[in-house]
This record gives structure tokens, sequence and C-alpha cells, in this order.
């Protein structure tokens, strides 16, 4: 692959790069764990960050946490349907729920500990890291053009991100040893038949040696 990325115009968006996706004991982490070592998506990342830290900006978009019970939604509302309700039932070592505040859950885990000048966006309760956060007014304010999504899952809120960044007009990539979901099928479906028709897929490798 031949191209070039503008680093001045360009951002890299991380999702959800927390203890209930990434560590054990987390809610999600029994589902995802082996696709987890056997790409060495953690280690990817974190070289990802290191190197392209200075170069590009970093946004980091972590999910949202909620109180204990989920006060903040209607019991049986549609906010319990789908996803969102198999992640009110799903059990933690420390609780029952993902995201929980108070718990080790929405804390981001520590090989990915933010840095100075990483940019930290608060608010994401959905799928789409766009929808109930600041992403889009940070990117626009800081001129970017090109987005590099990377985290967790790659199928749920990495594919919805990505989406609706093209909506918005970003030219969309998808750095593919940098994300992870449930099981390898799911990951080469969406690199395979969504990701090259909102924009392009790359490894760590590739985004990299593309920055001028």
């Amino acid at each position: 692959m031949s191209m070039k990325i503008p680093a001045h115009k360009t951002a890299i968006v991380l999702i959800e790069p927390q203890n209930d996706f990434l560590s054990p004991g987390g809610t999600m982490y029994a589902h995802i764990k082996e696709q987890l070592a056997e790409r060495n998506v953690i280690a990817n990342l974190k070289g990802l960050l290191d190197s392209a830290r200075g170069k590009v900006k970093i946004f980091y978009v972590p999910f949202h946490p909620f109180d204990k019970g989920f006060p903040e939604l209607k019991k049986g509302g549609p906010a319990y349907e789908g996803l969102r309700g198999i992640e009110i039932d799903m059990e933690a070592d420390w609780g029952t729920g993902a995201w929980l505040r108070g718990t080790p859950g929405p804390e981001i885990i520590d090989e990915l500990t933010p840095q100075d000048g990483d940019i930290i966006v608060e608010g994401k309760k959905t799928l789409d890291a766009f929808h109930s956060t600041g992403l889009d007014y940070y990117l626009r304010a800081n001129e970017i053009e090109y987005v590099a999504f990377t985290g967790f899952h790659t199928n749920w809120c990495v594919e919805s991100s990505a989406r609706s960044a093209y909506d918005k007009g970003y030219r969309v990539m998808v750095v593919g040893d940098c994300t992870a979901t449930d099981t390898q099928e799911e990951q080469d479906y969406v690199e395979k038949f969504i990701f090259p028709k909102i924009g392009k897929v790359l490894n760590a490798k590739q985004f990299l040696e593309a920055l001028e």
C-alpha cells in the first residue's frame, strides 16, 4: 500500500481501552481475551500510540460510567434492549453490569494510560463515539481531516464510529491490528466487507510509515 497521510491533519481515535473489555474480571473480557492474545492487540496499540504521539492528535473515547443499578436508564425502556441490555446483566469481579461508576470497570488499562497532550473525550454512552460526545467538535477545532480508528469492539463501536465519521466527511482509516472483537470471523467480516467501503484498512506499521 502506497499512501501519504499528512500528520498535522490526522488524529487517532482510541475507543474504550477500559478494564471491562481488556482486563481479567471485566464483564466482557472472557469473550475477547483470546483475540487480544492471538493478535497481540494491546502491545500493537501501545506501540502505535508511542510512535505516533507528538506527530498526530490522539483522542481517547472511553465509555461513560453508570451508577450501580443503572438509575440513569428507565427499566424496561429502549436502553434496556439490545447490547446495552446485555451489558446491564453482565457479571464482573466487582459487580453486576458494565461500566459501573466507582469500580475498575470503566478505568483505562495501565498499558494504555493517556499521556500529556492526549485528549480524553467524555460522555460516550452509545456505540457511536460521536453521538453523545464532543468528538466532532474537537476534531474540527483541530482541523483534522484524516481519522484513524482503533479500539474495541471492531464490529460494534469501532464500526459505528467509522461509519459516522464517513458520513461527517472525514477521511476514514481503521488500524486493523489495533482493534479487536470477540471472534476472528467477526474481525475478518468488517475488515473485508465494511471498512473498505467507507475508508481504508491499514496495520500500525503501514499507518506510521505513511505519516508525513
